[in-house]
């Protein structure tokens, strides 16, 4: 079912170069509020296909068909962009100079590889026994630092995968990394949540999908909303979102021990839609506000940053929020509530995290 959901999301996230270089001002706002609000459509679909495709076809065989699920999105997007994508690119002529510069394959092979470090010893946490593993990360944070050195020096005779100068934008510095701590709690949020439903409630995959339903409604609606405002409200309304899923979280937590037993479902769905609400307010506008300073032609190389560093907050956060799960279920022997609340007080400190970034970014130094 996680798995849906991923396949339905990932599509999207590459579409924000375009944005970048195909709106400006309060367009751009609206184009992003849009993506966001498609993305929380999804978010909503995901679960509830991956529910109907496993009730259909059964445990065994369910999940492989979530594979075909890119099949019908991907020609339709082919039909779309052939139609709706403009014939000439706003910046063609700056690109095309760009490539004549020459690519960088060294700066590719390093930063990939330096990913890669990074994120193995999280996405293997429970399959690679013993601490040896982590020893993988000081080797991928030493590839990062090679990286930077080695873009600052190709920079000067070809075009760098990255430019490092993006990192000199206040708005851009600070909402990469605002991006990375929401996302070490947001993505933990589904899978705890899913393993509580379905493992210690015994909730079927579609009804455990139709419980987390509310928080993507939330925060299709919001997305949506947010991309009309987010230039006239700035910042404030990102710290204003990262409140609503913080009190969100907190109010799941509260929900589940209340209100024990089958019906947790039902309890969480008012909290949950609150988090929801408040997460339309955090990522579209965080993604509007962070790519509002960079120039046209960085974009795509922005974009790219930003994603690869939601994907290691969100590798990171799931490993951090599932030991720290699984560790309380099997020293409470098998308490799943109370895993579960653990698990969520651990994603609102990543949540309470970024927003410590936001309200720097809107009371620290050199804010406006």
């Amino acid at each position: 079912m996680l798995g849906v959901r991923s396949v339905l999301e990932n599509p999207f996230s590459e579409v924000s170069g375009f944005i970048q270089e195909l709106f400006v001002g309060a367009e751009r706002g609206r184009a992003f509020g849009m993506q966001g609000a498609v993305v929380g459509l999804s978010t909503a679909v995901g679960p509830l296909l991956g529910g109907v495709l496993i009730q259909v076809f059964g445990a065994a065989d369910g999940w492989r068909w979530v594979f075909y699920v890119n099949l019908p999105i991907g020609l339709a997007a082919l039909v779309l962009a052939r139609r709706l994508l403009p014939a000439r690119h706003p910046v063609a002529k700056p690109a095309a100079e760009a490539r004549q510069r020459g690519f960088d394959p060294v700066g590719t092979l390093v930063l990939g590889t330096a990913v890669m470090l990074i994120l193995l010893p999280f996405l293997q946490e429970r399959l690679w026994p013993g601490w040896q593993k982590w020893l993988l990360e000081p080797v991928g944070l030493l590839l990062i630092v090679v990286f930077a050195r080695w873009e600052r020096r190709a920079a000067k005779g070809i075009e760098p995968l990255v430019h490092m100068d993006l990192f000199r934008i206040r708005e851009y510095r600070l909402g990469a990394l605002l991006s990375l701590s929401y996302f070490a709690g947001f993505t933990a949020i589904f899978f705890t949540f899913t393993l509580f439903l379905q493992n210690g409630l015994h909730y079927t995959a579609l009804l455990a999908g139709v419980a987390s339903t509310p928080f993507a409604l939330g925060s299709a609606l919001s997305a949506a909303v947010g991309g009309r405002l987010v230039l006239r409200l700035g910042r404030a309304m990102v710290a204003c979102g990262l409140l609503m899923v913080a009190a969100g979280l907190l109010g799941t937590m509260l929900a589940v021990h209340q209100v024990p037993g089958p019906h947790v479902g039902w309890a969480t769905a008012g909290p949950l839609l609150l988090a929801g609400l408040g997460s339309g307010l955090v990522i579209t506008p965080n993604q509007t506000l962070t790519l509002s300073q960079v120039p046209v032609i960085r974009a795509g190389s922005a974009g790219g940053v930003l994603q690869t560093g939601q994907r290691i907050g969100g590798a990171a956060g799931i490993a951090t929020v599932g030991a720290v799960f699984f560790a309380h279920l099997a020293g409470s022997g098998g308490d799943w509530a109370a895993a579960f609340q653990l698990g969520m007080l651990t994603s609102t400190m990543f949540v309470l995290a970024a927003l410590l970034v936001a309200l720097y970014d809107l009371f620290g130094p050199g804010s406006l």
